[in-house]
């Protein structure tokens, strides 16, 4: 890796057959593993692995025209969403905040899809009663630790 510091370092993103490609620009603002029904449903997995990052630091390489999303609205917040996969493989790539609401500036991407993302860990992990019981809790970093997420 480079000596550049992590808040210049850019990062290539894209689904599973890399149709969409994406990159972002240094660590996520936050990061947190969700359980709401809707994300297990979404990713077919016990929770999906969400990285925040504001939407200037997220930029669209290739296949804008190969995202398609679905408008979430029986969220268990209550605020609606859109899930943006893509249309040749299926993979979830990031999902927005309805833009009428708070934090409709941020790119909410699945790690996964994010080469490199194995060095941030989550800080929290959202709607814990429906966390299936076979996953163990996380170890999530508080709040106030310096590290990378």
């Amino acid at each position: 890796m480079s000596s550049a510091t992590s808040s210049e370092t850019v990062r290539n993103g894209s689904c599973l057959c890399g149709t969409v490609r994406f990159t972002v620009k240094g660590d996520p603002f936050h990061y947190l593993v969700c359980h709401c029904k809707n994300c297990q449903k979404s990713s077919g997995s016990a929770f999906m692995m969400n990285v925040w990052f504001k939407d200037k630091v997220f930029t669209m390489i290739a296949g804008q025209d190969a995202l398609s999303f679905f408008q979430d609205t029986d969220t268990d917040t209550g605020k609606p969403l859109s899930r943006y996969f893509c249309s040749k493989c299926g993979s979830n790539v990031f999902f927005r905040m309805s833009p009428d609401l708070p934090r409709s500036d941020v790119h909410i991407v699945q790690g996964s899809a994010i080469e490199g993302s194995e060095i941030w860990a989550p800080r929290k992990e959202s709607f814990l009663t429906n966390r299936l019981p076979w996953v163990n809790s996380l170890e999530t970093k508080p709040k106030g630790k310096k590290s990378k997420l």
